[in-house]
């Protein structure tokens, strides 16, 4: 039976997980879909909308998808940023995601924190409803 897994399924399945993930004093970090004002509580992670691309299918329906998403991590200080992504790391492994690249840390004017961008990409087997990692 094929199994339909589309961007919105991605997306609350990393919110799910990453919320879970407590970066200190054993409080789960927030975790958002937009990105932080200097209302929003920090330190967060920011799921990025996933990026879907089919590489086979079956009678136009998709069996094998790859998902590539960015997932933000913001804080005062770089260092923080640099262990949530270590921890997003941890986490995401679980699911056979592999980080495919990092952008420099960056200080935002606005909210006067710093912010770590990560890239994963995992590919989705709608026969078997798995996760495998891309060779």
């Amino acid at each position: 039976m094929i199994h339909e897994f589309s961007t919105k399924d991605m997306s609350d399945l990393l919110y799910d997980d990453l919320s879970t993930i407590q970066d200190n004093a054993g409080i789960n970090t927030e975790v958002v879909l937009t990105t932080p004002t200097t209302e929003s509580t920090f330190p967060c992670r920011v799921i990025d909308t996933p990026l879907e691309s089919i590489n086979n299918t079956n009678n136009a329906t998709p069996i094998r998808k790859t998902f590539q998403v960015s997932i933000e991590h913001w804080d005062n200080k770089q260092r923080v940023c640099m262990e949530m992504a270590n921890n997003t790391d941890k986490q995401l492994q679980k699911r056979n995601f592999t980080r495919t690249n990092s952008s420099p840390i960056i200080f935002d004017q606005i909210t006067k924190k710093y912010r770590f961008v990560t890239t994963y990409e995992v590919r989705w087997n709608a026969l078997t409803n798995s996760f495998s990692y891309i060779r």
